[in-house]
């Protein structure tokens, strides 16, 4: 019989939880730095025009490909953590810190595919399997418009996790 042991696994899973964490992290950021939502950020800040560079019109090309990165990374993430704490038991000295960690990664993790969906990567992907694209309904059309704000919440929630994990494990464990 196999057994699946979820939690226990000592500092070598926090370990790779933490490095996968950084890992998503990073491709997070990636991500949203090659959104047309970043572009519109960054004209607030006073930079104007970053497609006109070289580098930046390559990286911009390839956000599809962030997109399949982060997520892959992103569950490898969540279920290395998972099987690193399992979920907090009764009496478990760490355990609000370990809700509020795995709190705010859910959050997270549900808002970044409330991102993805909103993102015209998807759509692009879903006028390839089907005959017409999510912009002609509307009701998506209302749901893509607000892709920027997600964004924001979606940086909000991925902080408030880094900055909770970092107060339980410090940079490193």
């Amino acid at each position: 019989m196999l057994q699946v042991v979820t939690s226990g696994s000592g500092l070598y899973g926090e370990r790779l939880a933490v490095t996968l964490g950084f890992i998503t992290l990073g491709l997070a950021l990636a991500t949203f730095a090659s959104c047309r939502s970043c572009l519109v950020f960054l004209g607030r800040f006073g930079m104007k025009a970053p497609l006109e560079t070289r580098g930046y019109r390559v990286f911009y090309r390839f956000h599809g490909y962030y997109w399949s990165l982060f997520v892959f990374a992103l569950v490898l993430h969540f279920m290395t953590v998972l099987m690193h704490t399992g979920f907090p038991a009764a009496g478990d000295p760490n355990g609000p810190a370990h809700w509020l960690i795995l709190s705010l990664g859910l959050g997270s993790l549900a808002l970044a595919g409330t991102v993805l969906a909103s993102c015209r990567s998807l759509v692009g992907l879903v006028k390839l399997f089907a005959e017409k694209g999510p912009l002609s309904s509307s009701a998506y059309r209302v749901f893509h418009r607000y892709h920027s704000y997600y964004w924001i919440a979606l940086v909000l929630l991925i902080a408030g996790h880094f900055v909770s994990a970092y107060s339980h494990t410090g940079f490193w464990p």
